[in-house]
């Protein structure tokens, strides 16, 4: 009996110490921040330094309000993600929220795989809340726009 509990207590140390590390190094990881004149637009390198994929439920921006438009922008190439456009001006490789899962491994300041958040509002836009889930669990983080 003593045993079992033992095991048992050492697996909720372990299952509660990882919660805890998760909440204090979040896996989702941001870089370069790009915004239109107006701050009606703006572009998020995004990145995942986690063990594994992780995927993004959510964006809303200033005040808890739905933008306008939210695309990822993925590349596999080892270009800037500015330059990707498809010779009209118009981005290349724009899927929604909901079709892209980060890879694990990737970091915003290493060329490779990247990605973009792209969020656009009628109105300018102050910071963005990204709503993501790792492991199960849900986590938020917030991107000022200056």
């Amino acid at each position: 009996m003593k045993k079992l509990l033992s095991v048992v207590l050492l697996l909720v140390l372990f299952i509660g110490g990882f919660f805890i590390y998760l909440k204090a190094a979040p896996p989702l990881v941001t870089g370069t921040i790009e915004k239109s004149e107006d701050n009606r637009s703006v572009v998020i390198e995004i990145g995942n330094k986690g063990l594994k994929d992780l995927k993004v439920t959510s964006v809303r921006i200033n005040n808890n309000a739905n933008p306008k438009d939210v695309k990822i922008q993925v590349s596999n190439q080892q270009k800037d993600l500015a330059a990707l456009t498809d010779g009209r001006g118009e981005a290349e490789n724009l899927e929604g929220i909901e079709n892209i899962s980060i890879s694990k491994g990737t970091n915003p300041e290493e060329k490779g795989t990247g990605y973009r958040l792209i969020v656009s509002y009628d109105e300018g836009i102050h910071n963005v809340h990204i709503k993501y889930r790792y492991f199960g669990i849900l986590f938020n983080d917030t991107v000022e726009i200056e």
